[in-house]
């Protein structure tokens, strides 16, 4: 045996440190557990127990039931059809406290930011409003800033991200610069006209849009008069008549805003228009489409001959819409439940006397009524089988519908056939149909003569 064993001198196992937690020692108060991990990015806490005692005021409007507040609006319109020259009636009315088309507006300043029409043309319609509206430009100055920016319009410009090599809308000098005159302006109504100039990314690119359209909805957010911001859009061609959307690119564009307004031509008189609400999403969409005709000076203004025509007492338009299809089924005339078909509801019944255009001004409006009509079970979609011999489908009214109108359904031998009558169809309606025999063709003709003459040599 060793005199000296060095093993003897060798700590257990697990004590290794021991030695070194002896030597330094922990100073005194140190907490010996991790720091909590503190989160990237925190989100507000919505007071929902206080909803009731310390409720949070309306929405509040500059534009009564039409425009609201702190928040980004739309207004469509086709080109030349009056959405400029009207914006800036709202403007002016908004800055003297005037009522617009007899619907009040919120008396404050009002800023009017031109990327399209430049101060000439600005100044000649600013005079027009004034002669028709009986106002002193030298007070409207005093509440209204007019912004000539034709030279350099865009509020967001598409950038390009060199780490993910993808595109993103970026605020441009003129929007900090925009920033800057309404922190100072401090307007409760800003007009942007329009989309097409001061958006310089893709209209059909749904995050360049929504990315565009929330920086609009910051500066309603944290400038302190809280501004509604409307939008000037053009409306696509194919929407000419109530086809399609009344906005162009993507959905986003309808999806972001928190109203839509458009303005529509009457058909064969572009004098005369309609606007009307087509979404509100902070409140009841309760307003009715306004009639308007152009008067010699370029002025928007009520057209009292349609309204006074509409205010008189009629039955609800759902009604109307089921006596109108109803006429259409007894006719044998078919409605397709297709938006894109070319026998839609729009393109059928919008012509039809009596067909209630103060209330389903475009094909979306009347869409969603009939899906309506469809879910209270008024309607339903039936199959049946055209000229060509395919299934199709038609709206059709159910026996609660042909209740509704006070009609009972048509009964068999007078209600249209589920094959269209087409003249194609003709030779089948006059095809003699005594000779069965024809059926087969032929050479059956021919086998069966043939099996009646070995019949009777059998017989004999």
């Amino acid at each position: 045996m060793l005199e000296n064993d060095w093993t003897q001198n060798v700590p257990p196992y697990g004590n290794e440190r021991e030695p070194y937690l002896e030597s330094e020692p922990a100073p005194a108060g140190a907490d010996d557990s991790l720091p909590e991990p503190q989160p990237l990015v925190d989100l507000p806490r919505v007071d929902v127990a206080g909803v009731i005692d310390t409720p949070s005021p309306p929405p509040d409007f500059v534009w009564d039931g039409m425009v609201p507040c702190g928040h980004v609006c739309l207004l469509s319109g086709h080109g030349g059809s009056g959405k400029s020259t009207f914006a800036l009636q709202l403007a002016v009315a908004t800055a003297m406290g005037l009522p617009l088309l007899g619907i009040p507006t919120r008396p404050g300043r009002a800023l009017f930011f031109s990327g399209e029409d430049a101060g000439p043309l600005l100044r000649h319609r600013l005079a027009a409003v004034c002669r028709a509206l009986d106002i002193s430009p030298h007070a409207l100055a005093e509440r209204l800033l007019v912004l000539d920016a034709t030279e350099s319009p865009a509020l967001g410009e598409s950038i390009r991200d060199r780490e993910t090599g993808r595109d993103f809308i970026a605020p441009t000098t003129v929007y900090g610069r925009l920033w800057e005159i309404l922190t100072e302006h401090q307007p409760v109504l800003v007009v942007v006209d329009n989309a097409s100039d001061v958006f310089e990314g893709n209209e059909n690119d749904r995050s360049h849009v929504r990315g565009f359209v929330r920086s609009l909805a910051k500066i309603c957010r944290q400038v302190g008069s809280h501004p509604a911001i409307l939008l000037l859009t053009h409306t696509p061609k194919q929407a000419v008549g109530g086809r399609g959307e009344s906005y162009s690119g993507s959905t986003a564009w309808h999806n972001s805003a928190r109203a839509r307004l458009s303005l529509t031509p009457t058909k064969d008189d572009d004098s005369r228009l309609t606007l009307s609400l087509d979404k509100l999403n902070i409140g009841p969409r309760t307003a009715e489409p306004l009639h308007l005709v152009r008067s010699h000076g370029g002025m928007l203004e009520l057209d009292q001959g349609a309204h006074n025509a509409e205010d008189a007492p009629s039955e609800p338009p759902t009604t109307t819409l089921l006596r109108l299809l109803a006429d259409f089924v007894k006719r044998g005339e078919r409605v397709s439940p297709e938006p894109k078909a070319h026998t839609n509801a729009w393109a059928m019944l919008r012509e039809e006397t009596g067909f209630p255009r103060k209330r389903y001004r475009n094909a979306s409006a009347l869409l969603t009524a009939m899906r309506q009509l469809e879910r209270d079970g008024l309607i339903s979609r039936e199959d049946y089988r055209d000229a060509h011999r395919k299934i199709r489908t038609a709206w059709a009214l159910t026996t609660k519908g042909w209740k509704e109108i006070g009609q009972s359904a048509p009964s068999a031998p007078s209600a249209p056939s589920y094959d269209e009558s087409a003249p194609d169809a003709a030779p089948y309606e006059s095809a003699p149909s005594a000779p069965s025999y024809r059926a087969g063709g032929m050479g059956d003709r021919e086998r069966t003569h043939e099996g009646a003459r070995g019949g009777m040599t059998n017989e004999q």
